[in-house]
């Protein structure tokens, strides 16, 4: 018997989570860093520091406002990170995620920043802003080479069933200064409190499929 078929296969939902390792960004690092520390000595007790809301998953520290967009300061500092080492990291983790499709695609970063102390951490969250296409972290100082869990980002797997065919109920980073992770918005997760004598300074965003105010162009 002769018989003829045609497979076709496919991933529904997929979380494909890209990690880039920058190197020679240790003077920008510091210059991100001087940024933000300035920014937390200026407005952690007042109401800008976004904690202070306790509508937030960061627990402790300082972030940013979250009625601002950190990628709109006048800083050299932010510019070059969100124009030479953002910006194309996302559209080639756009381009494996939506195909062809990506070329159409004009992201708009909205990003803010974060400074925690020894024993902060971050709950359970992920991102729901409206026409978000990807949400990611930037580590730009870390407290040393703390022993796991310190620190961690753990992503929870949304499919808890898998559980019981050999997939695990978590996936744990391990964050290095320079180093950038971009997830799919509604992958849930987490960091790990930590301890040590420096404190934790990152810059997180969400990649907008437009702007705000502007329609879609794809």
């Amino acid at each position: 018997m002769s018989t003829t078929f045609k497979d076709q296969l496919e991933n529904h939902y997929p979380i494909l989570v890209m990690q880039r390792d920058f190197d020679g960004v240790a003077e920008l690092n510091e210059r991100l860093f001087e940024l933000i520390e300035g920014l937390a000595e200026r407005y952690a007790d007042t109401p800008e520091n976004a904690v202070k809301s306790g509508k937030i998953s960061t627990q402790g520290g300082y972030q940013t406002s979250t009625e601002s967009n950190l990628f709109t300061l006048e800083s050299d500092a932010v510019r070059e990170l969100r124009d030479d080492i953002l910006l194309p990291a996302v559209r080639t983790y756009l381009e494996a995620v939506f195909g062809d499709e990506a070329s159409q695609m004009d992201p708009w970063l909205v990003g803010w920043a974060n400074l925690l102390a020894p024993g902060d951490w971050q709950g359970p969250h992920y991102h729901p802003t409206d026409s978000n296409l990807a949400s990611a972290v930037y580590y730009v100082r870390l407290p040393g080479d703390r022993p796991n869990p310190e620190g961690r980002i753990e992503f929870v797997n949304p499919i808890q069933a898998s559980t019981y065919h050999g997939y695990s109920a978590t996936r744990r980073l391990h964050p290095r200064e320079g180093k950038l992770v971009l997830f799919p918005p509604y992958y849930m997760h987490y960091v790990h409190p930590f301890k040590g004598d420096r404190r934790r300074a990152v810059i997180a965003f969400d990649v907008l499929a437009r702007r705000p105010g502007m329609q879609l162009v794809f």
